[in-house]
């Protein structure tokens, strides 16, 4: 067995202990508390305004890798690029919808785009770093698990009995095994500066999100959620921007790999 071989089975020994270990994990209900943000006030007649407007950059940055999508270096990357692109664009309608009214029922249209942002990177970074080539059947079938784990989610809210887990799976453990393939395979188009930056920013939201009412005690006019938001909108950039693309008056005389 080869290095790569290795690295390979490393990265699917990782994966196949967070799967295994899903199984003996209660299953976890989402916390009523996770609805209650520090800044709930009202403006202009919105509810919890800055909550909602702070995820208008998310449909700037999902425009942006759209418009960025017919200049793609490498076509190959174009279908998981523009499923991405797109989810990102919908966070930003399906987070503010959410934000308008906290509650498990609007927080299915948040997380829905979200899974299939991750899967969409995962399959991308996959294919550029891991494995031969990109695969359209791939794509599909981790945009699947991730569809799946959020309708999962709800369906068990709505019996009673919420389970979390495998949506967390589906969140996290991307997360989780992206940062060794960055370390162990080598970079071929996709930059690992913008997606190790990517990978900081989603963690400085998360912090953000967790100290929400210690940051809007401090700073008195927005919550540390709100911020969260726009640190997230920033990592998604910085992936947008990890798939390289031509200039503008280059790109006229070349096909659309997004179509």
């Amino acid at each position: 067995m080869d290095l790569y071989e290795k690295r390979i089975g490393m990265l699917g020994v990782l994966g196949v202990a967070a799967v295994v270990t899903l199984f003996f994990v209660e299953p976890i209900a989402q916390d009523p508390n996770y609805h209650r943000f520090a800044d709930a006030r009202p403006l202009f007649g919105l509810a919890n305004f800055w909550n909602v407007v702070s995820n208008l950059p998310f449909l700037a940055v999902g425009a942006l890798g759209l418009y960025r999508c017919r200049r793609l270096v490498q076509p190959a990357s174009g279908e998981a690029y523009r499923v991405m692109c797109w989810s990102v664009l919908l966070v930003g309608f399906g987070s503010a919808y959410y934000h308008a009214d906290p509650t498990n029922a609007t927080l299915l249209w948040d997380r829905l785009p979200m899974t299939v942002a991750f899967m969409a990177l995962f399959s991308l970074l996959l294919g550029e770093r891991v494995l031969p080539s990109q695969n359209r059947y791939r794509l599909w079938l981790l945009v699947a698990a991730g569809v799946a784990s959020a309708f999962y989610w709800s369906w068990t809210e709505s019996l009673g009995r919420g389970d979390l887990r495998p949506y967390l799976l589906v969140q996290f453990l991307p997360i989780l095994l992206m940062p060794f393939m960055l370390l162990m395979f080598p970079e071929r188009y996709l930059s690992n500066r913008l997606l190790l930056a990517a990978f900081a920013l989603y963690f400085t939201a998360k912090l953000l999100e967790h100290f929400d009412g210690r940051i809007f005690s401090m700073l008195g006019f927005m919550g540390g959620h709100a911020i969260k938001h726009v640190a997230a909108a920033a990592a998604a950039l910085c992936i947008i921007y990890a798939v390289p693309a031509r200039r503008a008056n280059v790109s006229k005389s070349q096909g659309n790999p997004c179509h």
